[in-house]
């Protein structure tokens, strides 16, 4: 191995002797023994010693020198490179963690739980304290309120499963790749896990300290220990790439456009790995990797290796001018700080600063090419039909080589084991049944990479299925396959009791994100109203946040007729039929309001309805206009939907209520009306609306109500009546307080019984 990989792994394992201590284990020989630092009192870091065994029973012993240099940072009068290993620890813990004032008990320190992220991340009121008792990163996670819940027996059973795990993945490091299987096997076994909890608040995750620790060591032997950089790499315009806004077709559509957002996903990796690659560092200087963009934490750059990113950042963008000509272009901007940073309370400030230099630098224009002098000629063949750009290769084809490729791996992404690609090409990307190439990421093994690529597929039943009668399209309906955009909108319909169709086959554009969560990095790490950001509680924040998104939504929708196009970091953006959408988005604002158990963390979200043969790039244009208008609305934590803004909370209340239309649709049903009895009800909505407009005219809503139903069931009798007259006087008290936020609940019960 380089010496800068051994410092990078032995500061990930430097402490995965505190997941050994925790198991009570008593078996540590004299050598291992000399890691702790003891007198003839007591023996005082433990841990140390335990890192020496759990390296050795993870099968890593036999590199040269590893063991001593992650076991012996709590050594006095250290040199070379385990000096470094000590500094990087000490900075990584942010050199002077809060000191907790609660009295722990002889191995109390073994059952306190890790609180959670959004326990101590907020702006103005502070939430109640939240624990994760010890399981692994994976599926949902348990939630506690006590803070002792965890036990040394679990702690055994999980470290056992560990060890094996870790045996079982035969790790040389002769790749990138067995970092990242590392990494993974870390984050799954070690997220849960206090990096300390004795004499200080449990707010920071084993894996989260380890990764820091890992980077800044790196860093401090790339440089002068002193100084350091970040590094952040994204996408600008990538809405333009994964929504085409020029091609004629929707052929292959659903399968095009997952992949386009998976290559997004996964072309940021890549080339966070090149640049970790060509400035010598390792995998685990990539801290933060979600949503399509990644930052990285180095030493200070010199201009020979501002250079290389420069290089790096061009060789992109030469690629991308392939596919859509410089519409969508990627930018790497890095920002230096001191050590002093990393200080308790700091640390915010260097991502603030990262922010402001990177936003800059996305809108400040390079004309590295403005005119395509040979396109004329390349186009000879023809444009491709899908994205109305790329000229076709050869005569008679319909799309372009970069469609294809797309094409050919959103058909392959819903069987797909694993997903492979090398470093020196961004288009090398393949999913395959074996893993290949340099890098080869997993969806079931290590190295695991969440992805959200939940999309409908079709079934048995969906062979001879009636609703699909309407639908032009051809398409081969066969079990597994992918479904077309209007299978998903057709699926919502429903069959009534006398056989029919009804409802609207209606396609539902999601976006949505987290308001203020550039505020919340900046200024809401607090404890007892101070800022104490530190590098690792960033990271943890970071991570827990893109797990809600790639991992447990994902989970919730893999049953519903709802079509990723991305989810991670702190985004949102599905495709799928209306009820679903719907439905989804509630079951979204209860989950991360219990997810986070904090009132400053909330989404705010665009929900547009339109009918499956909109353009793409349209429907995401709708959408993200809805966002906008959600954001404005004080405090946010909103929706806009039908062109109505309410906050979440309200629109929870609001789907409540479909229930009440339902009751009275039955007994206007009963009472020889119907439908267009209730379609009235929009007309006293606007007029309510727009009384202050016109008091004297929109003031008669109330007396115009009574005499419809005056007017039409004078002369009917029975519990229907009196049950709708019941219904009525509750509809006027709904009007005059909701307005034309009745729409919602009237316009969705309308939509589902509507032939």
């Amino acid at each position: 191995m380089k010496e800068v990989e051994k410092i990078a792994l032995a500061a990930l394992l430097h402490d995965i002797g505190k997941f050994r201590q925790r198991c009570g284990y008593k078996d540590l020989d004299d050598w291992e023994m000399s890691f702790a630092k003891c007198d003839k009192q007591k023996c005082s870091y433990l841990h140390a010693a335990h890192t020496a065994r759990a390296i050795k029973e993870m099968g890593l012993d036999r590199i040269d020198g590893l063991v001593e240099l992650a076991a012996s940072h709590h050594k006095d009068y250290l040199e070379n490179e385990e000096a470094i290993m000590q500094q990087a620890d000490r900075l990584a813990s942010a050199l002077d963690r809060k000191i907790s004032l609660e009295e722990l008990k002889k191995d109390d320190f073994i059952e306190v739980a890790l609180q959670t992220p959004f326990s101590f991340v907020y702006l103005d009121t502070k939430p109640p304290v939240s624990y994760y008792p010890l399981q692994k990163l994976e599926g949902d996670i348990e939630l506690r309120e006590e803070k002792r819940c965890n036990r040394r027996e679990k702690y055994q059973k999980l470290y056992e499963e560990f060890i094996d795990q870790a045996n079982s993945l035969d790790l040389t490091f002769s790749s990138f790749n067995d970092f990242l299987k590392l990494q993974s096997l870390l984050e799954t076994y070690t997220t849960f896990i206090p990096a300390s909890s004795y004499k200080t608040y449990p707010d920071v995750s084993l894996f989260d300290h380890s990764l820091a620790t890992s980077a800044i060591a790196t860093a401090i032997y790339k440089g002068d220990g002193e100084n350091f950089s970040l590094i952040q790499g994204d996408f600008t315009s990538i809405q333009n790439f994964i929504f085409s806004k020029f091609g004629e077709s929707n052929k292959y559509l659903a399968k095009i456009l997952r992949a386009r957002s998976l290559f997004v996903n996964i072309a940021t990796d890549l080339i966070g790995l090149r640049i970790v690659k060509e400035l010598g560092l390792a995998p685990s200087s990539i801290v933060l990797s979600a949503g399509g963009k990644f930052t990285i934490l180095a030493h200070k750059l010199n201009k020979k290796e501002l250079k290389k990113l420069d290089e790096i950042k061009n060789w992109v963008n030469e690629n991308f001018t392939k596919v859509n000509y410089l519409q969508t272009k990627f930018v790497i901007k890095s920002s230096d700080f001191t050590k002093e940073s990393f200080e308790l309370g700091k640390f915010a400030k260097e991502f603030k600063k990262l922010a402001h230099v990177f936003e800059r630098e996305k809108l400040r224009f390079e004309p590295s090419k403005d005119v395509f002098e040979e396109y004329i000629v390349e186009a000879k063949n023809g444009i491709c039909k899908i994205c109305g750009i790329v000229p076709c290769e050869n005569e008679g084809d319909e799309i372009c080589r970069y469609c294809k490729q797309f094409k050919e791996i959103g058909e392959k992404l819903p069987k797909a084991k694993y997903i492979n690609f090398s470093l020196d090409d961004l288009f090398s990307i393949s999913l395959d049944e074996k893993p290949l190439k340099d890098v080869s990421y997993s969806f079931e093994q290590f190295p695991l990479k969440r992805i959200a690529n939940i999309v409908p597929k079709f079934k048995k039943e969906d062979i001879a299925n009636p609703k699909y009668e309407s639908i032009k399209e051809e398409t081969q309906i066969r079990p597994g396959a992918i479904k077309t955009f209007y299978h998903i909108a057709n699926d919502g319909l429903e069959i009534d009791e006398n056989g029919e169709i009804v409802g609207k086959n209606y396609l539902a554009i999601l976006k949505a994100d987290i308001d203020n969560l550039g505020e919340l990095f900046i200024r809401g790490f607090n404890h007892d109203g101070k800022n104490e950001a530190t590098f690792s509680r960033v990271l943890y924040l970071s991570r827990m946040i893109d797990y809600f998104f790639t991992t447990i939504l994902m989970d919730y929708i893999k049953d519903k007729n709802v079509y990723t196009v991305f989810a991670g970091g702190d985004d949102l953006f599905l495709i799928g039929h209306y009820k679903d959408i719907i439905q989804t988005y509630a079951w979204i604002i209860g989950k991360f309001k219990n997810y986070t158990k904090n009132k400053d963390f909330h989404l705010s979200a665009g929900i547009h309805l339109t009918r499956p043969n909109v353009p793409l790039n349209l429907m995401a244009e709708f959408a993200e206009n809805d966002l906008d208008e959600a954001k404005k609305m004080e405090g946010k934590d909103a929706l806009t939907i039908f062109d109505v803004t309410v906050k979440n909370d309200e629109f929870e209340g609001l789907l409540q209520l479909i229930d009440f239309f339902e009751n009275m649709y039955q007994n206007l049903k009963e009472l020889g009306s119907g439908k267009s009895f209730m379609y009235k009800f929009y007309t006293f909505i606007d007029m309510q609306k727009h009384l202050k407009e016109n008091i004297l005219r929109n003031a008669r809503w109330k007396y115009l109500l009574r005499y419809l139903i005056y007017k039409n069931f004078e002369k009917k009798s029975g519990r229907a009546k009196a049950e709708l007259i019941h219904q009525i006087e509750r509809l006027s008290v709904l009007i005059e307080k909701m307005d034309e936020k009745l729409v919602i609940p009237l316009n969705l019960y309308l939509y589902s019984i509507r032939k």
